[in-house]
Formats: C-alpha cells, structure tokens, sequence
C-alpha cells in the first residue's frame, strides 16, 4: 500500500506541476485579454503559448527518460517506455506546430526556419527545433541505430534542452515574468539530477557482464539462455531484463523476463523463436559474453496473503515460473492456482518441473487450444469464463496475474470483469517490444 500511495502522489504532483504551468502560461501570454486583437497577433500569442507548452514536453520527455528506471518500481519501466512513446508523437505535433503559428502570424519563412547567428536566441530555437526532429526519426528507428550513436543521440537530448532554455530565456517574450522563470528553473534543477542519476547509474550498470553457461531447449521454438553472474544481481521474481548482443547489424536490446527463482546461482532467460535477435541467441556458445541492463518491472506478488491465480500463455509462463519456484525456495504457502495456456502438449513450458511440484497450496491446470486428440487430465479450449468458476473458488477474491498473447489478455480481462473481479486485482505483464 505504501507504494500504491507513493505512485499516487508522484502522478498527482506531476498533473499539479503541468497544470500551474499551463494556467501561468495562458495568464502571462493572453492577459490583459484584448477582443480588438487582429488575426495575426492572435495567432503569434497562440505560438508563443504553444512555444512555452513544447519546453514544458520537452523537459518532461527528457526529464522521464532518464529517472525511468528510478520510478522504475513504481510504475514499472515497460509501462514508462510505452507512455513515452505516445506522449513523444504528441510532443512531436506541438512543437512543430510552434514555428507554424509564427510563419503564419508574420508570413515569413526565412526568419523562423533558417538559423540566424546575429541572434543567437532564435538560433538556438531553430537548432533546437532540427535537433528534436533529428532525435524523433532515429528513435523511429531505433532498431536500426547502433548503441553508440544511440549514446550520442541522448547527448543530443541534453544539447536541445539546453538550446530551448537558452531560446526561451532570452528570446522569449514571457521569460521576464517571475512565475514562468521558476518554472524554467525548476525545469533545469529536473533535467540536471536526472543527468546526474543516469550518468551514475550507466557507470554502475558497466559491470553487469555475463558468461553463457549453456542453451536448454524447452520446446521446437522455445529455449532458456542460461547465464553465469559476475556478480550476484537482486531481482524480484517475475521481474525482465535488457538483453544486449555484440553483434552486426544487433543493435537494439531486448527485454527478456527472467524466469528462475531470487538467490539462485544462475540466470535464465527462457525465449520464444521470434525475430533475428532471437535466432543469434541461439548461437550463442559457452563463455560467451551477454551485456544485461537491469532488473525492472513491477509484475511481482503484490500481497502475499490473498490467494492469487496465475493465467499464462505459451511462453508467458516464464514470470510464473521464477514465483513459484520463489515460493517453494522460501516456504511460502500462499494458496496458488496456475492456469497455464498451450497450443499442443508438446508445447508446454517446463511441464517436468510443473508436475514435479507436489505442494498443498499449488494447483495446475493445462489447457489446450488446438490439441486434436482429447487428454483426460487436461482442458481443451481456449480460457473461459466456466472454466475459471470451475477451477477457482470464490474467483471475486483473488488477485489475478496474467502474461501471455494481447488477444488472450484483454479477453480474460472482460471475463473476469463479468466474474465480478475488480481491476485492481488483475495485473498484467506487457509485451512492449
């Protein structure tokens, strides 16, 4: 509960701190409010509202880049990284949209668009405005950039910060009003401790190396990348990490969910066949090399008392996995149901090790969506709505964690709605990659 109020608070500050911006800016810009405005001062004062609301998303881009993985355990990185990603697209439409309400008040192209030196606060705008749009295509392509020039693309995030605080404080014409100077101050104290984390935590993130131990197949298109530690690393079960391969043309990292159990001797990483990255995995020979980032997420047992049922599909069991064997490692006795999702029988996940756990407070059930053949001990179908009545008791109280398909996620989500469960009792691990 303590972090539930914490997360509260960080995002109620957060719309508290745009929202007085906003206000403060519409007051500085359109106040004393004049009906006798022509058309064209109209839209200059709307451009310079705009202006003040792109540094505002800026920062907050820049800003929540690099204390993602200190809020991290609040809100989980994944779920950052997708925010980001959206807000960004609506950054990028705002402050484009800055220079247009200026060309469009003055009618002149040559001013807002080509950088004049002679004055170096509207040149500074108009390298900043190139420089965000430099660092919105490379982020398009991310994939496809290597992790030096990525590097050197953050270093550019800082420069265009800094471009836009300089254009802003000496060319922009509400920069003189005390409440707008607070806030570019607090703006910059934001963007130099984010710096500062984000620097330290990459030289402290520079010994996480790992050696391959060994490659175990679990099924046809599925297999546990099994690392030996350094050092020994702190994760929580269920709990990812950023995979990153020394190879041409591999430039992009890959969250991967670390599937054994907190304290145990090795890392693994069971993966599903799906793209190149995957496939250079699998080529991967003992002592190999593997740079890790992390652990994040939030996907962990969030009360320890309540009963909770575990929904997973296909290689989805992987967060499930590093639990139960968590709880069977400590003695935990929490009463947990494992509903486990299959094509065919061939393809379950660690089902040796399932079956071998012979646990009073651990139950199992498999089920399968496109098994010909009838097996007595296991469903066959896809997860409804019966099928849960049937197999958990009083399905209103129980948490439920879920990871698996988007399809099978929003599903169940509308099932157990119906089931009467309420949506802070179902969590749910992202694929986000």
């Amino acid at each position: 509960m303590k972090k539930e109020n914490t997360k509260k608070l960080i995002i109620a500050g957060i719309f508290a701190f745009i929202l007085i911006y906003l206000v403060s800016a519409v007051y500085t810009i359109f106040a004393p409010f004049n009906l006798q405005l022509d058309f064209q001062a109209i839209l200059y004062k709307i451009g310079k509202f705009i202006g003040l609301t792109s540094f505002l998303f800026i920062s907050f881009l820049v800003i929540s880049g690099d204390s993602a993985r200190f809020f991290d355990k609040y809100f989980g990185i994944d779920r950052i990284i997708k925010f980001q990603r959206k807000f960004a697209i609506a950054s990028y439409f705002v402050v484009l949209s800055h220079p247009i309400f200026f060309i469009l008040s003055s009618i002149s192209f040559v001013k807002n668009l080509i950088p004049n030196f002679a004055i170096l606060p509207l040149a500074a705008g108009t390298l900043g405005l190139y420089s965000f749009i430099i660092i919105m295509i490379s982020s398009l392509n991310y994939k496809r950039i290597s992790h030096k020039v990525w590097q050197y693309l953050h270093v550019l995030t800082y420069v265009l910060f800094f471009l836009i605080l300089y254009h802003a404080s000496f060319w922009g014409t509400s920069s003189h009003f005390l409440i707008i100077k607070i806030f570019y101050t607090f703006l910059a104290i934001f963007v130099i401790a984010g710096i500062i984390y984000r620097t330290n935590y990459k030289i402290r993130q520079k010994r996480n190396k790992f050696l391959v131990k060994e490659i175990k197949w679990e099924a046809k298109d599925t297999f546990t990348l099994i690392l030996n530690p350094k050092h020994e690393i702190s994760f929580e079960a269920g709990q990812f990490c950023f995979l990153r391969l020394e190879k041409e043309g591999l430039y992009a990292r890959h969250p991967f969910t670390i599937s054994n159990a907190p304290g145990e001797k090795e890392l693994h990483f069971t993966i599903k066949l799906d793209g190149r990255f995957t496939k250079e995995a699998t080529k991967l020979k003992p002592r190999d090399e593997i740079k890790l980032e992390g652990p994040f997420g939030n996907f962990t047992i969030n009360d320890n008392k309540k009963d909770i049922v575990f929904i997973a599909g296909g290689v989805g069991i992987t967060p499930f996995r590093s639990m139960i064997r968590d709880k069977i490692n400590r003695k935990d006795n929490q009463k947990t149901i494992l509903l486990y999702s299959s094509k065919k029988i061939k393809d379950i996940i660690f089902k040796k090790e399932l079956d071998k756990i012979n646990k009073n407070w651990f139950k199992k059930v498999y089920i399968l969506t496109r098994e010909k053949r009838r097996v007595s001990s296991m469903e066959k179908g896809r997860i409804s709505k019966e099928m849960i009545t049937e197999y958990v008791e009083d399905p209103c109280d129980k948490d439920y964690y879920i990871c698996g398909p988007i399809e099978m996620k929003n599903t169940l989500c509308i099932i157990l709605n119906e089931l009467g469960v309420k949506g802070k009792n179902i969590f749910f691990e992202d694929f986000f990659w």
